[in-house]
């Protein structure tokens, strides 16, 4: 914005004003931040590199954003052009109310001013061009989980003002002085020459020029103080969010205390979980206020899909308007008021909504953080006590015997430990390939590929116990942190330098859970383990039937360990097979709805969210619905049987397929 047509003193009355919009904006952001952090008053940030990388790829360079095509081109297009006039007026701003004002030169000159009016141009229009799309997308398209307010449309449509009144601005003052230079604006320039062919006259024309750029500075100033006052504050929270969100790896979870200080110090008097928004940390609530509420998270829940009450981006939302509201304040509870118990218990955990957030909110985080709350206080129904009693007594969910451990074994050449401590690796056979009928058929067919591709392997047997990777999902750490210092104390006894597993939740629990509590011992998921037999020749596979297979990518096993090339390495080793993909796979896989402790328990749903998945398979019209994850096994069981179809799916882990395939 140039002083150009405008009275001497414009630039004096105009630092005086914008002073006091500086203040409103100032004021707005400090009471925001007050909010987040309360009496805290350091922090203490690492990984920096690491931090400032993601910040640029996610906030600046829109990564997630840029996933969906009419959304992610919409905001671009609003975002880059925003970014490029903010950019370009404050190079106004220094040219001519610093260089030239103190230094006398400017830098707004030759060939590098008509460079730089073309591109202005050329962004302001692309950022109204997003701003129509975004409007459309709101009155018109209606995307479901995307709530659209009076407020929305009205701050849309006020920075279309602030793009159009400038053109126009433009066009009047390039119709007036009639520089040389005025086809490099060719926005303003198109402006201009509408106005000659209008016969304006352009000394007639300044007065209302003059208001016009009153009206137009003003718009647009408050616009920028009212950021912390709308929902156009998550221009500055959501980069910050990217930038301090936690640099945990995604499949572990935080640790509201450690046992082993608790022990050694006999003080057991900590609070866990989170019952007011007070309890979340501050970097949490920062991460509750980055919401756009743009609704990708809760487009891809299983639980939203399903009909429960869970909606990430609700429950998100509801937890920043409790935060505004508490402004401060003691924090009322928010479990019974705010948010409804079904909602937290309906999650499976999937990360399909932390996966999709584009700026980077874990909600995950906050919802086991109230699943803890909830558990310290006994606030649980029968199903989820007898879990936790199950896992307490016996060391595992089912609450069967824990001497019954290795009995899936019998018949078969398996030693244990014990048995035969110079092992290669240790089967970590988990409580479903032990206990389960239906998984113990997996465990049967990975002894059988081990033996084959004659791998030296030992098993725990009735000395393994439930890693409570269930428990400490469903927030009952405690439980969860013993059972860890106990395997711990288990792998060194036994000096285990590999981890073999066909459970995805056992995977990731000892590959990233246990780094925190210093066990660092190899973990490879059966897939990835058979899928190296297979490429170094130690597994040879005959050729199979022809037959159509497609596979589910595993929620623990993709988005949170991001294995994606074995399990279809395997697949296509399988000679005769052909694969062919799910609908929603890789990091778009839809959960089956046994994470999360959802497995043990009950939830409230319309449909189902393994047979949502189900059906989705049963589409492809294939022969076998191939898993690599006990859970998912079952789920998928349970929904054929549910489905009764006249020509049933074939569910199969793909041990079963490898062993099936195996050259005698």
């Amino acid at each position: 914005m140039t002083y150009d047509l405008m009275p001497a003193l414009t630039s004096l009355v105009m630092y005086l004003i914008v002073s006091g919009f500086a203040v409103v904006f100032l004021y707005g952001v400090y009471r925001r931040f007050r909010l987040y952090f309360g009496r805290v008053s350091l922090v203490s940030v690492g990984f920096v590199s690491k931090r400032t990388r993601r910040a640029v790829v996610n906030a600046f360079a829109q990564r997630k954003v840029l996933k969906k095509a009419y959304p992610g081109t919409m905001h671009l297009l609003i975002y880059s052009g925003m970014i490029a006039l903010f950019i370009g007026t404050t190079l106004v701003f220094l040219d001519f109310d610093i260089w030239e004002s103190f230094f006398h030169y400017q830098i707004l000159t030759g060939y590098f001013y008509l460079v730089y009016e073309t591109v202005l141009d050329a962004f302001g229009l692309l950022a109204i061009i997003g701003l129509i799309l975004a409007i459309y997308r709101r009155i018109f398209i209606k995307p479901s989980n995307l709530p659209t307010s009076r407020d929305d449309i009205f701050v849309l449509s006020t920075l279309i003002v602030i793009l159009v009144t400038g053109y126009l601005l433009e066009g009047i003052r390039l119709a007036v002085d009639k520089p040389q230079w005025a086809p490099w604006s060719f926005a303003g320039y198109q402006i201009a020459l509408i106005l000659e062919r209008l016969r304006f006259d352009g000394q007639q024309t300044v007065p209302f020029y003059r208001g016009l750029w009153w009206f137009h500075a003003v718009l647009a100033f408050t616009v920028i103080a009212s950021i912390p006052y709308t929902k156009l504050f998550h221009l500055i929270t959501s980069p910050l969010n990217a930038l301090f969100a936690h640099q945990r790896p995604p499949g572990q979870l935080s640790k509201p205390f450690d046992l082993r200080e608790l022990l050694a110090s006999g003080d057991f008097n900590v609070k866990i979980g989170a019952a007011t928004i007070a309890d979340f940390s501050w970097q949490e609530k920062l991460a509750f206020d980055s919401c756009t509420s743009c609704g990708r998270c809760s487009n891809s829940c299983p639980a939203t899909a399903a009909g429960t009450l869970l909606s990430p981006m609700h429950l998100i939302l509801k937890l920043r308007n409790s935060m505004l509201n508490s402004r401060g304040r003691e924090s009322s509870l928010l479990l019974g008021s705010v948010i409804d118990q079904d909602e937290l218990w309906a999650c499976t955990t999937c990360r399909a909504c932390v996966n999709e957030c584009p700026v980077l909110i874990d909600h995950i985080d906050a919802i086991v953080d109230m699943r803890r709350h909830l558990v310290g206080e006994g606030k649980l129904d029968r199903a989820k006590k007898d879990l936790l009693t199950n896992l307490n007594n016996s060391g595992n969910p089912y609450g069967l015997s824990p001497n019954d451990r290795l009995k899936w074994a019998e018949g078969l050449d398996v030693k244990t430990a014990a048995q035969q401590p110079d092992f290669e690796v240790l089967y970590w056979v988990g409580c479903a390939g032990s206990y389960d009928p239906r998984n113990q058929r997996v465990s049967r067919a990975m002894v059988k590929i081990l033996h084959t591709a004659h791998v030296r392997f030992s098993v725990f047997g009735n000395e393994e116990r439930c890693n409570c990777e269930v428990a400490r999902r469903i927030g009952e750490e405690g439980r969860f942190q013993q059972s860890a210092l106990e395997l711990i104390e288990l792998f060194k006894k036994y000096k285990v330098k590999t981890v073999v597993t066909q459970c995805p939740h056992c995977f990731n629990t000892f590959k990233n859970e246990y780094l925190e509590f210093g066990e660092s011992v190899k973990v490879v998921h059966h897939t990835q383990f058979i899928a190296d037999l297979i490429n170094s020749g130690r597994l040879k596979l005959r050729t199979g039937p022809h037959k159509l297979v497609t596979f589910h990518d595993p929620c623990y096993l993709g988005r949170y360990n991001e294995e994606y090339d074995a399990p279809r390495s395997i697949l296509m080793s399988l000679g005769e097979l052909k694969f062919k993909e799910m609908p929603r796979h890789h990091e778009n896989s839809f959960c089956c709805g046994g994470g999360g402790a959802n497995f043990w328990y009950k939830v409230s749903q319309k449909k189902r969210t393994n047979l949502i998945r189900f059906e989705e398979a049963q589409n492809l019209k294939p022969d076998i619905l191939a898993t690599a994850c006990p859970f998912c096994t079952s789920m998928f069981e349970d929904a054929s049987v549910s489905v009764g179809a006249k020509d049933p799916l074939s569910v199969k882990d793909l041990a079963e397929l490898v062993a099936d395939s195996i050259e005698l």
